[in-house]
Parts: C-alpha cells; structure tokens; sequence
C-alpha cells in the first residue's frame, strides 16, 4: 500500500471540496440579489446588496458559532452529547482495560497525545474520534464493536480514528457541519419570514410583497446550499475515509486488523446508534445507512476492503 500517494491525493481532493464549499456560498449570495433586482426591480432596490450581504452574514455568522462550541467543549462533548460513558484508568473490567492499552499503543505509534476513550452503549460495530486538536481529542467506541471485535479488529479501528485525528480530519468535518448548520439557519429564516409575510399579507401590488421576497429568497437560497453542501460534506467525509484506513494499516502495520472489522460490519444488521448523535454520523467509522451514494458519508464497505487489500492503494474514486 503507498501510504503516501493516499495521504496526498486525498488531501488534494479535500482542498478542492472546501474551495468549491466556499465558493458555492459566494454564488449562491450574487444569485439573491441578481434574481430580486431582475424579477422585482420595483419591489427591491437598495442601493446596497442588503440580501445577497445578510445570507453572508447568517451563514458564516452560524457556522462560526458553532465552531466556536466545538472549540470550546472539545471532542468529549461531542461523545457526551450522543451518550458516551468515560472510560476510568483504573477500571477492573477486561475488555476496557484492553482497549485503553490498544489506544495507547496507537498513540505511540502515531506520536500523537493519548487521548480521553468512551463507550456508547449501542450493539452496533462503530466508533468515531472528536475534537478540533489532538490534545482535546476523544475517541469513542461501541459496545458493540468492544464485544464483538478482537483484539486484532479492535486495534484497527482505533488506529483508523487516530488516522482522523493526525491528519486533522475532525477540524475539517466539524467545519463542513458549521457551514451545513449555517445554510440551514438561512432556510429556517426563510420558512419563518414566509409565515410572517402569510399572517400580514397586502404589500406592493405593483412589485409584490418585500417580506415575501426576502422569505422566498432565503428559502430558496437556504435549500439550494444545504442541499448542495450535504453532498460536498459527504464528499469530503468519503475521501477522508479512505485516508484513514491508509492511516491504520501504517500504524499497525496489519491491514488485516481494519479489513477484518470492515467485513464483520458488512454482515451485521443491527443499526443503533444514538438518534441525538445523527448530526456527527459523519464522523463515525461507517455509517452504513443506505443512504443514496450522494449523501452516502462513507464509501461502499467492498470499496474500503478492496483498497487495503489491493496492491495499490488507488480507489476509483481518484482514478
């Protein structure tokens, strides 16, 4: 496996997601006040761009607030939020005395701070890393994979996480889900000045109401960037993934550790991960959801395998 040539193309492609996420929000801005000043010159025109300027403002304005949460309360928030359980140093139990050892050996061979283990209470094999630096990251794990996994298995997976958190994946996933939450704030805005304009009604007979054509300018706006930001954000998560088993195979040095998780996923059938955790189902190992391929976070389980166990480490994707 060329771990490098891996590393390098995706980071590559991740760069050109952002730049496109960034830019999506410029052109979306320029097409409010574009479609407004064309469709109803009577109705709308400030000497200002006041609308194309205020999705701006509410979109970068949300995204940087949640940012700042995540800042803020770091990566054992985020496995708090969807029901962790810290894992105690002096624990007596087997299984989490193990897992505490398999993340130290990761963190050594990663040369990256150990950091805080949880466990969710879930029968489904999955596990995620959280926090916007590694000396505020937090790994969490299942129940589920803890009982099911071996040890071989187990470490696998943690080093798949530690492979997030060396190439700062967490920052960028928890960025693409600021942005995602702030194209959202703008299509709530809209749907509220929408039933705002329903109650008043009236308005300009000759270029129509102005809070209806803000609210239907949100509106659309909002739902044109959600849905086009979901599918980068799923996107960059793919590409992320297959980095990360890049990641657990350099520091195992065992592709069969991650290979061998991957395949006893791919034939359970439990899905039970906490409903509070959805809006950071990107961060988790797999997300196997059977989502449509343009939502779809992760990439297809066969793909995953085939890439570890293949000879060169180039999935189609970056063909």
């Amino acid at each position: 496996m060329d771990f490098w040539e891996a590393q390098r193309r995706a980071r590559s492609k991740t760069k050109l997601y952002l730049t496109v996420f960034i830019a999506l929000t410029l052109i979306v801005a320029v097409l409010i006040e574009w479609i407004l000043r064309e469709a109803a010159p009577q109705a709308y025109h400030p000497p200002l761009p006041l609308l194309g300027v205020a999705f701006l403002i509410i979109t970068f304005g949300v995204a940087l607030f949640q940012y700042l949460m995540f800042r803020r309360y770091g990566g054992s928030y985020v496995a708090e939020s969807v029901g962790g359980r810290l894992v105690e140093q002096t624990t007596t139990d087997f299984k989490q005395q193990q897992l505490l050892n398999i993340v130290k050996e990761i963190s050594l061979a990663a040369s990256l701070p150990t950091p805080m283990v949880y466990i969710v209470d879930a029968k489904q094999i999955n596990a995620f890393a959280a926090g916007l630096t590694p000396d505020k990251a937090a790994v969490a794990i299942t129940q589920g994979a803890l009982d099911t996994l071996n040890r071989e298995e187990l470490q696998g997976v943690i080093a798949h996480e530690f492979g997030h958190i060396s190439n700062g994946d967490m920052k960028i996933s928890l960025r693409l889900a600021a942005m995602v939450m702030g194209f959202f704030f703008v299509l709530y805005i809209g749907i509220r000045l929408l039933q705002v304009a329903s109650f008043r009604g009236g308005g300009n007979r000759k270029g129509g109401n102005p809070v209806v054509l803000a609210a239907l300018a949100f509106l659309g706006a909002g739902a044109l960037t959600w849905l086009f930001g979901s599918i980068l954000k799923a996107s960059v998560s793919r590409e992320r993934e297959y980095l990360a088993d890049a990641c657990a195979v350099q520091y195992t040095r065992n592709p069969g550790g991650i290979s061998g998780a991957l395949r006893k996923i791919a034939q359970e059938q439990v899905k039970d991960m906490p409903k509070s955790g959805m809006a950071y189902s990107h961060l988790y190992f797999d997300n196997h959801l059977g989502l449509d391929a343009l939502f779809a976070t992760h990439p297809s389980l066969e793909k995953r395998i085939a890439a570890i166990e293949g000879k060169e480490y180039l999935p189609d994707e970056w063909q």
